[in-house]
């Protein structure tokens, strides 16, 4: 595979297609939105630029990334597609279907869905064996982790496929036994965050001080020893004790007051100026730049 084409030109379909540009391959984007389709080149030149890519090499990549007016001018020109629209199952659904009608039933197609059961995402699919889950972290150019997935119908063979090229870009590709709603990382992520709501709705603390925590303990640490090998080093005997004393007491909530309330009041987060916290304007560019000067910090440490 050295031609791909993604359907979705977002945030996370600009993204892929960085990193597969900055690994060499050709890619083809296509989104039923022309205004992401005009922005593309802008987004790609910015996020290049940003991974350090000295100016000559920043020219080279992006020319290697090109918009589709249609989907069919996208489907007719690549050997893979990304299919990177929004998670919600009816319109994977109907993508999924239009690109099946275009391209022949050998050809690899990878779902970005962070959430959703992959086999759920090929329900409806002519040729199911060759859909695979490709969970890339945002932003993609720069986290080096994806992990790989298989649906109950999925060919191993695609697995493999998919999982040799991202070697290859010199991602850190981890490879799930099972299909699994959220992967591996958002169902960590995501405990964390239900458990922070609920101190948050017991009244323990404010917004802030969870970030704080979590940015000068856990953050510091889990970049370089997991929760795995942190349970081994402090002794799993010690582990268990925690857990027994521990345990009974974390959140198993399924509903969410600490986000419908603010929610209920229109308040969305960053979009909106408002959410568990407060956003004023430039906050928003501070907390991107903020995060890939982490991550890029991190790496380096690695």
């Amino acid at each position: 595979m050295t031609r791909f084409g993604i359907i979705g030109g977002g945030l996370m379909g600009h993204g892929i297609a960085v990193a597969l540009a900055r690994a060499g391959h050709r890619v083809v984007v296509y989104d039923e939105d022309p205004a992401a389709l005009a922005s593309l080149d802008e987004r790609i030149v910015r996020a290049l630029e940003r991974c350090g890519m000295p100016p000559g090499d920043v020219g080279v990549a992006t020319a290697r990334v090109t918009a589709a007016k249609s989907l069919a001018d996208m489907s007719s020109c690549v050997d893979a597609v990304v299919e990177a629209v929004s998670e919600r199952l009816d319109v994977k659904h109907q993508v999924l279907e239009a690109l099946e009608a275009r391209i022949p039933a050998v050809m690899p197609v990878w779902s970005t869905t962070s959430v959703l059961p992959l086999t759920d995402v090929a329900k409806g699919m002519r040729h199911p064996q060759r859909l695979v889950g490709v969970h890339w972290w945002n932003p993609a150019y720069l986290i080096p982790l994806v992990e790989v997935a298989p649906g109950a119908e999925t060919d191993h063979r695609f697995v493999q496929e998919a999982c040799d090229v991202l070697n290859g870009m010199g991602k850190t590709t981890v490879r799930l036994h099972r299909d699994v709603p959220g992967f591996i990382g958002n169902r960590l992520q995501f405990a964390l965050v239900r458990e922070a709501l609920h101190l948050l709705e017991q009244e323990v603390c404010d917004p802030v001080t969870i970030d704080t925590v979590v940015r000068a303990s856990l953050g510091l640490r889990w970049s370089a020893v997991g929760p795995m090998e942190n349970a081994d080093f402090i002794g799993l005997d010690l582990t268990r004790n925690i857990l027994d004393s521990l345990a009974p007491h974390l959140s198993a909530a399924v509903a969410f007051p600490a986000l419908d309330e603010p929610l209920d009041a229109g308040q969305r987060g960053r979009a909106s100026g408002g959410g568990l916290l407060t956003w004023p304007p430039g906050r928003g560019e501070e907390v991107a730049q903020r995060l890939e000067d982490g991550i890029r910090r991190n790496l380096g440490a690695l």
